[in-house]
């Protein structure tokens, strides 16, 4: 296998500490009245939306990220900002049914 080139490095490691504020920031909004299911939400929320930060350019000046639909050579990026477009699809929790 292939060592990695420096700025993989640096992607896996930004990845990494994505990661980690992701849980730690969920857990530190966790209240007992949340079910399991709104804090794996809330940390998955967290997680996805960052890494699209990442790839808008907001989360580490070194990369200049894309994602490209290959077989088109579209950029999924052209006309939005990914993180807020991702933030309009996912939950942050579950949906409660209030009787």
């Amino acid at each position: 296998m292939e060592s990695l080139k420096e700025i993989q490095i640096e992607f896996f490691e930004t990845l990494q500490s994505i990661q980690e504020a992701a849980v730690y920031q969920a857990l530190g909004e966790y209240d007992e009245s949340d079910s399991l299911e709104d804090l794996l939400y809330h940390a998955t929320y967290e997680a996805i939306t960052s890494v699209f930060e990442l790839i808008d350019g907001y989360t580490n000046e070194n990369l200049k990220l894309d994602l490209v639909e290959m077989s088109k050579n579209i950029s999924l990026k052209t006309g939005i900002q990914m993180h807020d477009k991702c933030a309009d699809y996912l939950k942050w929790k579950s949906e409660k049914i209030v009787p």
